[in-house]
């Protein structure tokens, strides 16, 4: 008779914990679903982020080629003075 209840409430227990380590698990799952999610927002804004600066390179060496040629007009033009005087 002793046998039994200890048998039956090793049996209850090992039920409960597994349910409980179901529960754990499903919330573990989701957790990592919302992580997944999150990774994949970050991996598109590190690719945004990533245009923005190559944008910015290709901006900067126009800027840099714009002023050079700006320069070398005024220079240019004030040659062009002094030779004429």
């Amino acid at each position: 008779m002793e046998n039994d209840k200890v048998f039956d409430l090793l049996t209850k227990l090992y039920s409960e914990m597994q349910n409980g380590f179901k529960e754990v698990n499903n919330r573990l799952d989701r957790v990592e679903e919302r992580l997944d999610r999150v990774e994949e927002r970050l991996d598109r804004v590190e690719e945004r982020l990533n245009k923005v600066e190559n944008n910015q390179v290709t901006m900067e060496n126009e800027l840099k080629e714009m002023k050079k040629t700006v320069f070398d007009v005024i220079e240019g033009g004030k040659s062009s003075r002094r030779k004429a005087k």
